[in-house]
């Protein structure tokens, strides 16, 4: 028996192609922070927060970024690694620790194309109360509907940390 084809209902064609554009929009501004900055689009997001608010903890800075503590402290060591950013004890509280750029840092930020998540964030401000609502309802509800509603939310464009098995845990070529 031959297979019917499928006519996409027009709120599914509508909806297919925006996920497009935004794929396609999000891969090219990465690929441009890459190419110009020699960093990832992630790590430029964190020093723009860094930037705009200075002497931040790892803690404060997950909430700035709207992502959890462990993927906000993966992108700060890389960070940190590169001498893009430092970490010093509080001034006030010697227990806690605090981010800033380095020079290094603030030249990045300077010189770097705008960070996507920077536009994204502020589009969606831009949207009425409710529209918010019913847009972030509804791409939850999408997600779970296509199977995806557990995927772990990271930061945009920044690579799961692989993680090695400890070296006991590993099998013996012998």
């Amino acid at each position: 028996m031959p297979k019917q084809k499928r006519t996409p209902e027009p709120d599914v064609s509508r909806a297919i192609n925006a996920l497009r554009r935004f794929v396609r929009g999000l891969r090219s501004a990465a690929d441009s922070v890459e190419r110009e900055a020699r960093i990832s689009a992630a790590q430029l997001f964190v020093l723009n927060e860094l930037a705009q608010q200075p002497d931040q903890s790892v803690k404060d800075l997950a909430e700035r970024t709207m992502t959890t503590h462990s993927t906000v402290s993966e992108v700060v060591a890389q960070l940190i690694a590169k001498g893009l950013v430092t970490r010093t004890p509080d001034a006030r509280d010697a227990r806690r620790s605090v981010l800033r750029l380095s020079k290094q840092g603030s030249r990045t930020v300077k010189t770097s194309p705008r960070a996507i998540q920077g536009d994204l964030i502020e589009g969606f401000g831009s949207l009425k109360p409710s529209v918010r609502r019913g847009l972030a309802t509804g791409l939850e509800k999408w997600l779970e509907a296509s199977g995806l509603g557990r995927v772990p939310s990271t930061m945009l464009f920044e690579k799961p940390a692989t993680r090695r098995a400890p070296a006991n845990a590993r099998k013996s070529d012998n």
